[in-house]
């Protein structure tokens, strides 16, 4: 029997309806690569979105961080670098704190604009603290193949005055460059070069250095005693303590009255309190707290405090207090004993010092401090050299106080109203203003 062969015309149809079809099958399966692709694209796209704003949320977050450092440090230069001397603290540079009621004024006053920035640099930061208002835009650092982020801070923005607190702000940006991010004017290049930008917004608060100063320029918890000539000089005559010269828990010493100054018309005498039962009473503990708010323990975690440390075995620490002092740090620990014998000028009436000793003080020959000194100790102190041996502010003596020679206490409010308002600790406020704003 035999085949017959189909045309060839049904043969040539066939075969190009095989490749029709096996064409559309080709362009379904484009067609789903292609929007697989695309979906895929776009996920990428969305986790590189996360990752940046992830990013400048963390670096704005350091910058708040960073910036309370700052407030709580020591003087700095323009690189925002601890120096030994000729720097200022950065809260001096950047707020005007009131030393009567606490109020903030921040110093940078240009609308908009950071008073200080960061970058990443390696592992550690580069960063400027210029003068108020004299920033200039922040450099790029380009570093190839690495995402190198940078942040700015503004200090005190509230526009409501605030009495002990603050807000800051701060920028967290994925560029190395912070003014490429924050502000109007960039917001719509920030999509077009997907930047991201991070808004933090934290209420700072103020921790005082000393709640409650004494209203004398001399508080012993125990007893007081006198020798030498010249004597013990003590002078308050502000009125808003009614001139109190002293407050002991021991009996009165011999005093001249020659040496006191008190408010006007008021005999010396009763400005003296001695023998004071509800402060002899009082244990080490409660004493401190009186004054200083919180136990000595606790006082030592200020995060403004810094401690100085005194030559071993002994000897002047006078040099290392005024090193400390130049350095911008006002909040002063000594543990164990402190000696100061050299002629040391440390603190002003408008920048005052708070020593505090955590053991016996021993004080001699002449100096000038402005401040408070707190001894949780003993303290003797003598003077017999002839030159003046003078301590403007307050001291604090939880053990017992002698005075051998010549020197005096000088009562000061201002540096009462300091300790109160402008010296202290800063920390982010528990329950404060927690703002973010996250863009690219």
């Amino acid at each position: 029997m035999k085949l017959r062969q189909a045309p060839s015309s049904s043969r040539a149809q066939r075969g190009a309806a095989t490749l029709i079809v096996v064409m559309v099958l080709f362009l379904v399966m484009a067609l789903l690569a292609a929007y697989a692709n695309r979906s895929l694209v776009f996920e990428q796209r969305i986790a590189g979105g996360y990752y940046k704003a992830s990013v400048a949320q963390e670096v704005a977050e350091g910058g708040v961080d960073w910036t309370l450092s700052m407030l709580n440090g020591p003087a700095i230069d323009g690189s925002c670098q601890a120096v030994a001397t000729g720097g200022t603290r950065f809260v001096d540079k950047y707020m005007q704190i009131s030393a009567a009621d606490r109020l903030g004024t921040p110093l940078v006053t240009i609308n908009g604009l950071v008073a200080a920035d960061c970058v990443r640099g390696g592992n550690s930061l580069n960063c400027r603290c210029p003068n108020p208002d004299t920033r200039t835009v922040q450099p790029q650092t380009v570093v190839a193949g690495s995402l190198v982020p940078s942040f700015g801070v503004r200090v005190g923005t509230d526009i409501n005055p605030r009495y002990g607190n603050f807000q800051l702000i701060s920028y967290g940006c994925t560029d190395s460059s912070v003014d490429n991010c924050y502000g109007s004017a960039v917001s719509a290049d920030r999509g077009r070069t997907a930047t991201a930008l991070s808004e933090q917004i934290a209420t700072v608060g103020f921790i005082a250095a000393v709640p409650s100063s004494p209203a004398a320029p001399l508080t012993v918890k125990g007893t007081l005693t006198t020798a030498g000539s010249g004597g013990l000089g003590l002078h308050n005559t502000d009125a808003t303590t009614a001139g109190t010269l002293v407050m002991s828990g021991g009996p009165a010493p011999a005093l001249i009255d020659s040496r006191m100054d008190t408010a006007p018309g008021t005999p010396p005498a009763q400005a003296q309190v001695f023998s004071y039962g509800q402060l002899s009473g009082m244990n080490n503990t409660v004493f401190f707290q009186s004054y200083l708010g919180i136990a000595p323990a606790r006082y030592r975690n200020h995060p403004a405090l810094r401690e100085v440390t005194c030559p071993a075995g002994g000897g002047d620490c006078g040099p290392a207090l005024l090193a400390a002092y130049n350095a911008g740090k006002r909040i002063l620990w000594v543990e164990g004993p402190l000696e100061i014998s050299s002629n040391v000028v440390i603190g002003t009436t408008a920048a005052p010092v708070l020593i505090i000793a955590n053991g016996a003080v021993v004080m001699s020959g002449p100096m000038q401090i402005a401040g408070m000194l707190v001894a949780l100790g003993n303290l003797d102190w003598t003077n017999t050299g002839g030159l003046a041996s003078t301590f403007t502010g307050m001291i604090l003596v939880q053990g017992n106080m002698s005075a051998n020679g010549g020197m005096d206490i000088v009562y000061s409010q201002d540096i009462a109203n300091h300790l109160r308002n402008r010296l202290g600790s800063y920390a982010r406020v528990s329950g404060g203003l927690q703002h973010s704003n996250n863009s690219d």
